[in-house]
């Protein structure tokens, strides 16, 4: 009886003010779709930052010149507007030459494909200092969609990317570079052999956050000379001062290292090093140089192939 009385006054309640309470649901709602919206835009915004602009964010010395400030800040916006506005001959004109050779191979139709990626929609771009060393100065650029333009509605709407963007003094100007390049160096052919082989290294390519060695690796004989499989990281190595750091494997490619029968052939090996370290490389290890009759690369044969092999040893080269 308690709840049948209960029910009809609330029956009785809703009917009474069914106006007021449509109103009030209203009102809720609306309240509720504007903190949503509110929410959604904060979430979308480009992170703030309390530091001072030209302060490195990882390591190096502030630029103390506002005029060495203005012109690095110009040509990286000079550059970033010419990429956004898909003029990429005027972007790419801006490159140093090494960058242009070691990042797209000299070819323009790569660098496309490069600015395609950031500059896809409507995107905008905030620039700031990273690092400096040794008159290297360092940017990062956060790339992300306009959502005054695009209200939010684009997929890559919460996508942030960032490019390191690398200007190094040259006289009274700056060079500029891309995907954190900084230099490439030649080796002179720093070179170790013996009966069964040569290995001639090339060129050491620095980037912001990895080094690259270039070497050529001659066979002498009709024996297979085999440097690094694709399975495992620790076939070479550098040193650090002491420390020794493994090679950035490429889970995507081949990193397999062969030459056959008097054959001459030119890898690469990246390394994890990045340029502000304190510590820098002083030799390359090849940790186990295989001089094999038969090699097929397939790995159940592996074990016996290594085990019928004229000669395993390692090898050092100074840089």
């Amino acid at each position: 009886m308690y709840f049948t009385d209960l029910r009809l006054k609330i029956i009785d309640f809703i009917r009474k003010h069914k106006y007021k309470i449509y109103i009030a649901l209203i009102v809720l709602t609306i309240i509720i779709g504007i903190n949503m919206t509110l929410g959604r835009i904060k979430d979308a915004k480009p992170p703030s930052t309390a530091y001072d602009p030209h302060d490195p964010i990882i390591s190096g010395d502030k630029i103390t010149s506002k005029k060495a400030q203005q012109t690095i800040e110009t040509k990286i916006k000079e550059f970033m507007d010419f990429a956004k506005a898909k003029d990429y001959e005027s972007a790419y004109n801006i490159l140093s030459d090494d960058c242009k050779k070691y990042c797209f191979n000299d070819k323009i139709d790569k660098f496309k494909i490069y600015v395609n990626s950031l500059f896809s929609g409507n995107k905008v771009y905030s620039i700031q200092d990273f690092s400096n060393k040794d008159n290297v100065y360092i940017y990062e650029v956060s790339i992300f969609e306009d959502i005054m333009a695009t209200g939010m509605n684009g997929k890559d709407s919460d996508k942030t990317d960032l490019e390191k963007v690398v200007l190094t003094k040259d006289g009274n100007d700056y060079k500029l570079a891309v995907k954190g390049f900084i230099k490439a160096e030649s080796l002179n052919n720093k070179a170790a052999e013996d009966e069964y082989m040569k290995l001639s290294m090339l060129a050491k390519v620095t980037y912001y956050d990895k080094i690259v060695y270039r070497y050529r690796l001659s066979s002498k004989t009709d024996n297979i000379v085999l440097l690094e499989r694709d399975s495992g990281n620790d076939w070479i190595g550098v040193s650090l001062n002491g420390e020794t750091r493994k090679e950035r494997k490429d889970f995507y490619n081949s990193d397999e290292k062969v030459v056959r029968g008097n054959q001459k052939l030119e890898f690469e090996s990246e390394f994890p090093i990045y340029f502000d370290e304190a510590k820098q490389p002083t030799a390359i290890i090849f940790n186990k140089i295989c001089i094999l009759e038969k090699y097929t690369g397939v790995d159940e044969l592996w074990e016996k192939e290594l085990k019928n092999a004229v000669k395993t040893y390692s090898l050092t080269i100074d840089l």
